[in-house]
This record gives C-alpha cells, structure tokens and sequence, in this order.
C-alpha cells in the first residue's frame, strides 16, 4: 500500500533511497530469520518424533536418540539451511518487486500479493528441486 499511497514517492522525495529504506531490512530479517525458524522446525520435528516414537510406537528412549544421531548427517543440516537462506532471498525479491510495482488501490495490493505467494512458491519448487539433486545426485 505504500506504492499505491505514494509514500514510496515521497521517500523519493526526501532524497531516501527506497531500496535502502524498505528492502534492505526485509532482506536481512527473512536471510537471518528463516534459517533460524528453520533450526526451529528441525528441533520440534525431532522432539516431536520422540514423543510419537517413544510413547505411542513403544520404542526405547536411548534406541530413539541412538538412530536419529546415526542417520542425521551435517550435509543435510547444511543443505537444510542453505536451502532456506536461499528460499529467503527468493521470497525477499519477489515480495518486493511485486511491491514496488502494484498499482489500482486495495484490488491492486491484493493482485500484487497473491501473485507475489503464487511467482514465490513456483520459484521455491524450482530451487528445491534444483538443489536437492545438486546435492544429493550430482555432488552426493
């Protein structure tokens, strides 16, 4: 709503750069913050295995943390994060250019917006593809 606004002209105006102004935080914030919430996920997805595997399937609590050390290996953590920083960045432009761009009041925000998800998952797929067989095939 700030191109719509004109606020993004009036950043202009006041010689602010609105790249540096607007994208830069966004940009930071998602390259640091989805790979955190990332090493959250992994945490709780682990935590939640054990739940599941100890209390419901009846498996041992030591046999548990044995496997799950066993066949979790460092490429995939790193693979995990590098695959979010760049899920990040890749949500970073879309979101902003589709920002910067959207014209036609509250409808034009909302196009803006659902083709800003749509651009932003297509891309997602298309990265994770890429580099899951970059890693896993190509360079196992």
């Amino acid at each position: 709503t700030m191109k719509v606004s004109e606020q993004i002209d009036a950043l202009r105006t006041l010689a602010a750069n609105p790249v540096k102004y607007l994208v830069v935080p966004r940009f930071l914030a998602l390259c640091i913050m989805l790979p955190l919430l990332t090493v959250y996920a992994d945490f709780v997805g682990i935590i939640g295995g054990y739940v599941i595997g100890v209390y419901k399937l009846l498996i041992g609590s030591t046999i548990y943390w044995k496997m799950t050390f066993d066949t979790l290996a460092f490429k995939d953590l790193f693979t995990g994060l590098f695959k979010s920083f760049i899920f990040a960045v890749i949500i970073c432009i879309v979101s902003c250019y589709e920002g910067f761009n959207a014209e036609g009041g509250a409808e034009g925000v909302g196009k803006a917006t659902t083709r800003s998800v749509v651009i932003s998952f297509i891309l997602i797929i298309a990265a994770d593809c890429l580099f899951t067989a970059l890693f896993y095939f190509i360079f196992p």
